[in-house]
């Protein structure tokens, strides 16, 4: 068939056409790949920050287990890892001194996408007067991930402290009749760590001034032991710590006796470690502080800050339901430091 010069040029026309939106093609799809990509960017979504409010619940298919002990968990807002060793050491001090005994050592790593992920509660949802619970009601209660004890708050018996909770104060009782006075460790709003030592409420109140305000941060949680165990990877002398300056005793801290330990670190942005040392009770087995200080040490390399919260038979960790360790002398708390999902 002949083809008339009308049609050899809409021919050519359409070739010419092709050619051109060939060579397109490759920024066009350059373009849906970027637009798809910034699609599955996840942000995570804030929880309400307030003490009562618990987290999203768990999925299940989230967990992996060995037999019922937990392993991980994972969802799109937050990843936990849990491990676990031994260590065999004689004991430093006390009246088994120089006994060969093995203890365990928990070592949990988190990751969360947003600061509201890191939560406090109390046993019902009260700080006027909280009753010691099983800590395993309490966390389940909140959908913890994972959970750990707090400072042992009860105003029943101890009416001393800055104590915010989720952005709440609670307590500004620094200045008290009975003369205790702890390094504070600060939460912020974007979830790092800070300490003000041997804190009063003006300490505290020039610290935040400083160095929070300026950045618009707040206090979201505050904690009252101590002392600081590991700063910007390096090992703290807690037995000369500014507590025992200021008046901490060893009757309340307990720096050379050998007994069951628990520190909460941040180890990077949103991301922290809780470090246990269990014992067998009666002071056979454990720890002192300064050992102690040494293995958060080890099990944290860089750690931005590790701070020593309630020891002995407080000193827990719950997660999916149970907890990670047991003795004979574990205690009811009222509180919980714990990690919660966001994901809806």
């Amino acid at each position: 068939m002949k083809i008339t010069p009308v049609w050899k040029t809409l021919f050519l026309f359409s070739l010419m056409l092709t050619l051109v939106f060939s060579q397109c093609l490759p920024a066009v799809a350059e373009e849906l790949i970027e637009e798809e990509e910034e699609e599955v960017l996840l942000i995570t979504p804030s929880l309400p920050m307030d003490y009562k409010t618990g987290g999203v619940p768990l999925k299940m298919e989230g967990w992996t287990l060995e037999g019922k002990v937990p392993v991980s968990y994972e969802d799109s807002t937050i990843s936990v890892t849990f491990e676990t060793d031994s260590i065999t050491h004689k004991l430093s001090s006390g009246k088994y001194r120089g006994r060969k005994v093995t203890d365990d050592v928990f070592t949990v790593r988190i990751q969360i996408g947003h600061p509201s992920q890191l939560r406090t509660a109390v046993s019902s949802d009260s700080y006027k007067r909280p009753a010691p619970v099983n800590s395993i009601k309490l966390a389940s209660g909140k959908n913890a991930v994972v959970a750990m004890n707090g400072d042992f708050f009860k105003s029943s018996n101890r009416d001393a402290g800055y104590v915010v909770r989720q952005g709440e104060l609670i307590r500004d009782a620094t200045h008290n009749a009975r003369g205790l006075v702890f390094d504070t460790l600060l939460i912020d709003s974007e979830g790092d760590f800070h300490v003000v030592y041997a804190a009063v409420t003006e300490t505290i109140d020039e610290y935040v001034a400083e160095n929070l305000t300026p950045l618009g941060r707040t206090v979201m949680d505050s904690f009252n032991i101590g002392p600081v165990l590991v700063l910007n990877g390096e090992v703290q002398d807690v037995a000369h710590s500014e507590i025992t300056k200021h008046g901490g005793r060893e009757g309340m801290y307990q720096w050379s006796t050998p007994i069951q330990r628990i520190s909460i670190v941040q180890t990077g942005p949103l991301e922290y470690a809780i470090v246990a040392a269990n014992a067998v009770g009666n002071r056979k087995s454990g720890f002192t502080l300064q050992e102690f200080a040494q293995i958060v040490a080890d099990k944290c390399p860089g750690a931005i800050l590790a701070y020593n919260l309630d020891g002995g038979g407080s000193a827990q960790i719950v997660a999916h339901g149970r907890k990670l360790f047991t003795n004979s002398y574990m205690r009811h708390i009222t509180d919980i430091i714990y990690f919660a999902s966001a994901e809806e």
